[in-house]
């Protein structure tokens, strides 16, 4: 057991632009789960299903990483109303020009689209939209044959949380994501 979580952390920390893979405690869970939970009462309510998830598994271990880590393999927030897809964050150079090229796209910033048809289908002054962070898939750790393999992008202040725990302060350029399976 201790050999496979000890391949695990040299794999993850192999990777290019992670700073430090740490276990979370149950301590951190819970106080994770709780600022988790706030996000539902936003003006546009977060809900952090990749989070939940996450916390689903037996084994639960934060990254912390650089903006030069690698692009996310599926889309690590989608904007919905009334349960459908609105919009989400695009970080692949090639998804970006296929989406530029795409006139039924739109962006809203440089990372991030909305479909056309979503947006004229639905009057968005009904105020059903929020964001979802859905769990991710973490393809480096495939090969470990592992159940549940699973990852996510904590919330902002999650994500303070675990950076003013571990010693990396306020430093914007360092974010962390959750890792998470079953053993």
């Amino acid at each position: 057991m201790c050999e496979v979580l000890n391949n695990v952390v040299n794999v993850i920390n192999g990777l290019d632009g992670v700073l430090e893979v740490r276990q979370l405690s149950n301590d951190d869970i819970l106080k994770i789960i709780d600022m988790e939970a706030q996000r539902s009462k936003d003006i546009v309510p977060v809900f952090n299903e990749g989070v939940q998830e996450c916390f689903k598994r037996d084994v639960c271990f934060v990254i912390f990483k650089k903006g030069y880590f690698r692009v996310p393999p599926t889309p690590t927030v989608l904007l919905t109303f009334d349960g459908e897809i609105l919009g989400h964050d695009v970080f692949d150079p090639e998804d970006k020009k296929k989406f530029r090229d795409d006139e039924d796209i739109m962006f809203l910033s440089d990372d991030f689209v909305i479909f056309k048809d979503v947006l004229n289908n639905y009057n968005l002054e009904k105020g059903n939209e929020y964001f979802v962070l859905p769990p991710v898939p973490f393809p480096e750790l495939d090969p470990f044959k592992l159940d549940g393999v699973v990852s996510s992008s904590p919330s902002t202040k999650s994500d303070e949380y675990l950076k003013n725990k571990y010693s990396y302060g306020d430093d914007s350029s360092i974010a962390t994501i959750i890792v998470s399976f079953n053993i």
